[in-house]
């Protein structure tokens, strides 16, 4: 992940998403659980990204043939984007100026606020550039160029302007740092992974095809639990010397035969529990047997320095005394 870290944003990004996965007080194994989920998480997501992509068709809103090849190499979300410059570049795009520097073709075009721009052509390089740089920041080509290949009656996007970022193929270098200008268009995958897109398609294809029928879905739902047991094999009762193999296989390390390192004493120090109410000290002195006062000598709750029938007596001495 270290090369995918490149400025404080992303850094940030990434940060945020791992805390939807993770707590504060989370232990060493129960942070390795957590991040597993999420990197599990994060590739379920780009595998049905990448379902979309190879199995929508889109829905074209021009006649121009740079949308419909635009449509059969980018993403989903990449398309919607090229889209909206191709139909500025078919409704609002008009040409000001044309003018030949050398081996350069300058080309000054209109846009719907009025505003000029300039798309420059080398036809020793066969490469387009605008002054709106909108390529080189977001890796889109923008409605000026799209005017431009327009009018020069160009059917296919050239594969300079493609823009490794929205392709429908891999986003980024295997090995640090970039993204791949030079990869193929369609991803090589191996048997595991293709098998694995498959599932996913076959899933969200019936899933489209029950929604709104809630007998069929009960039933697939019921069928997805069974085959979850017969392939997981839920259910079975694993015997000690299993569930000991499956634990040390889970965790890569062997249970050692001494162990050296134990938990702590519990040290009971001053200040140490939580204060009780007085509802609980009250059960807590009823739940203590009664004892004999000196004094009076019944059973109860009091001795004889606070036996009331003492007090009594003595107060009435003392206003007998008084009167």
């Amino acid at each position: 992940m270290s090369s995918l870290i490149k400025t404080t944003s992303i850094s940030e990004s990434q940060n945020i998403f791992f805390k939807r996965y993770s707590k504060s007080r989370s232990n060493l194994v129960e942070f390795l659980m957590n991040y597993n989920n999420a990197l599990d998480g994060q590739r379920s997501n780009n595998n049905r990204l990448e379902y979309l992509d190879f199995n929508t068709i889109p829905t074209l809103k021009t006649n121009s043939a740079l949308e419909k090849h635009a449509s059969t190499i980018y993403s989903d979300s990449g398309f919607k984007l090229i889209q909206s410059e191709i139909e500025e570049a078919v409704d609002n795009v008009t040409m000001v100026t044309v003018s030949n520097i050398g081996e350069n073709e300058i080309y000054v075009v209109n846009d719907k606020f009025s505003k000029n721009w300039t798309v420059s052509y080398s036809t020793s390089f066969d490469s387009y550039a605008c002054s709106c740089k909108m390529f080189g920041r977001i890796g889109l080509v923008c409605s000026h160029i799209f005017w431009v290949l327009r009018n020069k009656k160009i059917k296919l996007i050239p594969n300079e302007l493609h823009g490794g970022r929205w392709l429908k193929s891999k986003f980024v270098k295997a090995v640090h740092c970039g993204f791949d200008d030079d990869i193929e268009t369609f991803i090589v995958a191996d048997e595991t992974k293709q098998e694995y897109r498959d599932m996913h398609g076959d899933f969200y294809d019936i899933a489209g095809l029950i929604e709104g029928d809630s007998d069929k879905i009960r039933a697939f739902r019921q069928i997805m639990a069974e085959g979850r047991k017969e392939v997981l094999g839920e259910g079975n009762v694993l015997s000690i010397s299993e569930k000991r193999l499956m634990i040390e296989n889970f965790y890569g390390s062997h249970v050692p035969s001494q162990i050296d390192v134990h938990p702590p004493d519990v040290v009971k120090t001053k200040g140490c529990g939580r204060r009780l109410s007085r509802l609980e000290k009250e059960m807590r002195e009823m739940s203590k047997p009664g004892r004999k006062c000196g004094k009076c000598g019944e059973v109860g709750r009091h001795d004889s320095r606070n036996c009331d029938k003492i007090h009594e007596e003595n107060n009435k001495k003392k206003r007998r005394n008084q009167c």
